[in-house]
C-alpha cells in the first residue's frame, strides 16, 4: 500500500468496524437468523476495499466470508434449501 492509496487511520478504522460487523454476522449465523442484505453487502464492499488498498483481512471478516460464500454454493447446488443463508 502506498502513502497516496489511504491514510492508515483510516483503514484502521475500516478494520475495526469490519471486524465489529464480522462479529455480527457471526452471532445471526449461530443464531440461525437471516443475514441482512445491507450488512453483507457492507461486509463484501469493505473487504474489496481492503483488497484493493492491498490490506490483509483480519481472521474473523476471513471467517465469516468462507462461510457465506460456502452456504451461498449450497443454495446454488440445492435451490429449494431456502434457509441456507439464514
Amino acid at each position: 500500500m502506498s502513502d497516496t492509496d489511504v491514510e492508515p487511520k483510516g483503514v484502521a478504522e475500516v478494520l475495526r468496524l469490519l471486524n465489529e460487523l464480522a462479529e455480527q454476522i457471526l452471532a445471526l449465523q449461530v443464531m440461525q437468523r437471516p443475514i441482512p442484505s445491507n450488512q453483507l453487502t457492507t461486509l463484501i464492499s469493505a473487504a474489496q476495499f481492503l483488497e484493493a488498498n492491498e490490506v490483509a483481512w483480519p481472521p474473523l471478516v476471513q471467517e465469516v466470508i468462507h462461510e457465506i460464500a460456502e452456504r451461498m454454493d449450497a443454495v446454488r447446488l440445492d435451490p429449494s434449501n431456502e434457509a441456507a443463508l439464514g
